[in-house]
Parts: C-alpha cells; structure tokens; sequence
C-alpha cells in the first residue's frame, strides 16, 4: 500500500509500536521496562506527590501497574517513598541519567532527517489532533 493512503491512526500505532520497541531495547539491560523508565524520567526532575505521578502516567497503564513498579524501584534503592511523595535516590539518579543518555540516542534517531521546525510541527499538529478527538468524545 502507498505510504500516502494510510490513515494517520496506522501510522501512530506503528511509531508507537516501534517507540516501545526501541525503549524497550534499551532499558532491558539495567532489567527494566518501559514503565519503570516513565517513572524514574518523571522523577528526575524531584520529588512528585503520588496524585501528580499518577496523572503523569495515566495513560500508560493502570495505578495498579505503577504502584508494581514504584514497589521494585524502591526494592532497587532507586526511589524512596513517604509524605505522599516519591523521589529518586542518588542511586536513582545514576540509573536514570544511564537510561536517559540511551534514550537520548532513540530521540535523536526518531527525529534523523527532520529540521527542528518539521519536529516541532509535527508535535504540534499531533497535539492538535488530539485535542479535536478529546472534544469530540466530549472530554474538553
């Protein structure tokens, strides 16, 4: 089929498709998934109260599946959790700088051939698209 006459939800599920493979490659060798590179890059900024890291990942997988993984980083000595905040240990920090450099590469890749402005178009226009089908599903 032409790369033209695909709708751009094919085209979103193969990138993403292709993301997750790629991170996934990556974050296997520190025995990590996707999920727990979400919540250590989401930390690394510091401390963030459980409500606002929930919110954070909703849409990538239940509370159920983050509370699993925030419970193995704190086994690890990566995060530490109280006062209804969680935050990366200095161990945590070495981790995800590790991890991130790697996902950097992935990044850079993504983005191989694109002018700075077609990237920050092409977040624009998606970001648009997304907003058309949350108000048309009646959610803004």
């Amino acid at each position: 089929m032409d790369p033209e006459q695909r709708p751009i939800g094919w085209w979103v599920k193969r990138l993403d498709t292709l993301l997750d493979e790629a991170v996934d490659a990556v974050v296997e060798g520190e025995k990590l998934s996707r999920r727990h590179w979400q919540v250590l890059h989401s930390l690394a900024e510091g401390p963030v109260r459980d409500p606002a890291l929930h919110a954070a990942l909703q849409d990538f997988g239940s509370p159920g599946d983050l509370a699993v993984v925030v419970a193995d980083l704190i086994g690890r000595g990566w995060v530490v959790s109280g006062h209804g905040g969680v935050t990366l240990t200095a161990d945590g920090a070495l981790a995800h700088d590790r991890v991130e450099r790697a996902v950097g590469r992935i990044r850079r890749h993504v983005a191989d051939g694109l002018s700075r402005q077609e990237y920050e178009r092409t977040i624009l226009v998606l970001n648009r698209m997304v907003e058309n089908v949350e108000r048309a599903l009646g959610r803004r």
